[in-house]
């Protein structure tokens, strides 16, 4: 029992640290989150003699993101591109957080129930109980 037990409870309390960390992360992002991607795109124009025709592209700001299975590309005007550009990287800070936070919780259930295997004593001594059976999730229960 002793020194896995021991390892067991330092894992957990350093994987309750790392969700404490990214919980704090989640609570520091005061927003606007913008859902998408932001990039710059180049064209050509066409008109004669322009400055495209000889290379010069002119570029564009968009948003894009998927909208029920479509995707959208929106223009974003050169007044908006500082505040869509921290939204768009807000939101995927946010993202990271709770992705991260989702598998620390996973990790922490996992040595929960290591730590109580490691805290199982059988009983009695002579002609023990059998050891408990690993229970599977409920069909309902949240996947990723």
């Amino acid at each position: 029992m002793g020194e896995r037990t021991s390892r067991l409870r330092q894992r957990l309390l350093e994987a309750a640290e790392q969700h404490r960390e990214q919980v704090e992360r989640l609570l520091e992002e005061e927003g606007p989150l913008i859902r998408g991607s932001f990039g710059t795109r180049s064209r050509v124009c066409g008109h004669p003699g322009c400055r495209c025709l000889r290379g010069e592209l002119h570029t564009s700001k968009y948003l894009t993101a998927s909208e029920n299975g479509q995707v959208r590309q929106v223009h974003v005007p050169t007044s908006d591109e500082q505040r869509v550009g921290e939204g768009v990287s807000r939101y995927r800070r946010f993202r990271q957080a709770k992705k991260r936070l989702a598998e620390i919780g996973d990790l922490q259930q996992e040595l929960v129930e290591d730590l109580g295997r490691s805290l199982l004593a059988p009983y009695p001594p002579d002609h023990p109980l059998p050891a408990a059976r690993r229970r599977e999730r409920k069909s309902g229960a949240r996947q990723r």
